[in-house]
């Protein structure tokens, strides 16, 4: 009966996922390991083999930063093992190798980590022997680039067995996994970045009144890490809005902070103070006058991305730099015509 179930669930869940499985969700991988099988040497004095080298690779989608489908194909070793049903005992010598489709339930702790834990199903070769069979697995999975992640794993595959042979199998893994989906992303932003910006049409040559603003967005890179203090590298970010509110001393400018929703919100309102706080100060250092400026922080509110991935938490840790719209009086001679 357990066959049939662990069988269908694999069916049913590839079927399922097929539509999507070129979207910008997946991801690919490859890992190497060493398993070992339970109770599989029981003839006394007879040869037997119960660890070796494993090798495999493994694709899934992610919905979120938290639910993922993975599929994994893994070479388990080769393996002389010996049992004892009843009186008689049995020997084989062979390979083993396990397809498994399993969800996987992630929590990022950090940026860059989290820990994840599966259950699911695996289809085990050993031999001429077939078996399905119930497979579970925890892990730690690390973002070392924009799209490629490393992985430490253990992984059980519970009850392989067919008639005398009767095992489990431990795995403990070490991988690397690619992901379409951030590396499109990063190929988005990039593109975005690299656009040429739009050229001010030149004032009007006559006596004329214009109005001017001026925006900013500041993100958490402009801070050291975990900290509300300028980074040295980034304060000639704002060179553009000292020389403004330079030039027009009637010019006020408004500096909101943000946080993403990650951690309480008693502290969130504290940091997005602090940064828009830290901005403030560094123009009064360079002789803006504090009466001109209007500082706060909204915490978590208003976010501009989704929180629930890593790219919309990035977006929503931001200082928000405005100069409202003012006036100002440009006097320039006219060239007449006969």
């Amino acid at each position: 009966m357990r066959k049939t179930v662990v069988a269908a669930s694999i069916l049913g869940a590839l079927t399922a996922t097929a539509p999507v499985f070129a979207d910008e969700g997946t991801y690919i991988g490859a890992r190497l390991g060493g398993s070992q099988l339970s109770d599989a040497c029981n003839i006394s004095g007879a040869p037997c083999t119960d660890s070796g080298f494993s090798a495999g690779f493994f694709g899934g989608y992610d919905w979120n930063d938290y639910i993922a489908l993975e599929f994994a194909y893994d070479w388990l070793g080769s393996y002389e093992t010996s049992f004892i049903d009843g009186s008689t005992g049995y020997r084989q010598d062979a390979n083993m190798s396990a397809f498994t489709l399993a969800p996987k339930f992630s929590y990022p702790f950090t940026d860059d980590w989290a820990v994840f834990g599966k259950i699911g199903g695996a289809y085990t070769t050993y031999g001429d022997r077939t078996n399905t069979a119930l497979m579970g697995g925890v892990g730690v999975e690390y973002d070392f680039a924009t799209a490629w992640s490393g992985r430490l794993e253990y992984q059980r595959i519970n009850g392989v067995k067919d008639g005398w042979f009767d095992t489990d199998v431990d795995t403990f893994w070490l991988g690397v996994s690619y992901s379409f989906g951030n590396a499109a992303a990063a190929a988005a932003a990039a593109a975005a970045a690299t656009q040429a910006p739009v050229e001010e049409q030149p004032p009007v040559v006559e006596a004329v009144i214009l109005t001017k603003t001026f925006e900013q967005v500041q993100g958490q890179e402009t801070f050291a890490f975990n900290s509300s203090e300028l980074e040295e590298s980034k304060k000639s970010d704002f060179d553009p809005l000292i020389a403004l509110m330079n030039e027009h001393p009637e010019a006020t400018v408004t500096i909101v902070g943000y946080t993403d929703s990650s951690g309480p919100e008693e502290v969130n309102q504290r940091i997005s103070e602090e940064r828009a706080e830290s901005i403030a100060a560094y123009l009064e250092s360079q002789g803006i006058d504090r009466s001109r400026m209007s500082v706060s922080g909204m915490g978590e509110a208003n976010p501009i991305a989704d929180n629930s991935t890593k790219e919309g938490r990035a977006q929503n840790r931001r200082v928000e730099i405005t100069v409202p719209e003012f006036e100002y009086t440009v006097e320039e001679m006219v060239e007449k015509t006969q």
